[in-house]
């Protein structure tokens, strides 16, 4: 259920990631100079911006595909649901609507709605 109700936020991220990962890949990190270079740094830490680049975009890359698997895992399950109803209200969640405006469009109870989607839940799980 989680997975289901987290969906539209999952899709936005990645499109957000998605959009911020293409932009930096091209682009390069600036040398420090001038004052900032010879201003005494941090310790315990990588003073290689380089590097902390490399390792900012590596946590980025692992969130993207962290984001993908579970959208996928929802995706790749979607032809399991055969009953029309069922499948409005699904994607009308999917759609990231509330169970109680899924109810006013379906013209069923939230209560209903609820059942319905743990029912998705049911045929969604492996």
């Amino acid at each position: 259920m989680e997975l289901i109700n987290n969906y539209p936020f999952y899709i936005s991220r990645i499109e957000e990631l998605r959009k911020k990962y293409s932009a930096e890949v091209g682009g390069s990190s600036t040398a420090q100079y001038g004052v900032e270079s010879v201003m005494p740094k941090a310790q315990g830490g990588s003073s290689d911006p380089v590097y902390n680049e490399i390792l900012r975009r590596v946590k980025m890359d692992k969130e993207l595909s962290r984001l993908e698997s579970k959208a996928r895992y929802i995706q790749n399950r979607w032809d399991r649901i055969t009953d029309e109803r069922m499948a409005i209200i699904f994607n009308l969640r999917l759609s990231g609507m509330t169970y109680l405006k899924i109810a006013e469009e379906v013209d069923i109870s939230a209560q209903r709605v609820y059942q319905v989607m743990q029912d998705v839940c049911l045929l969604l799980t492996d």
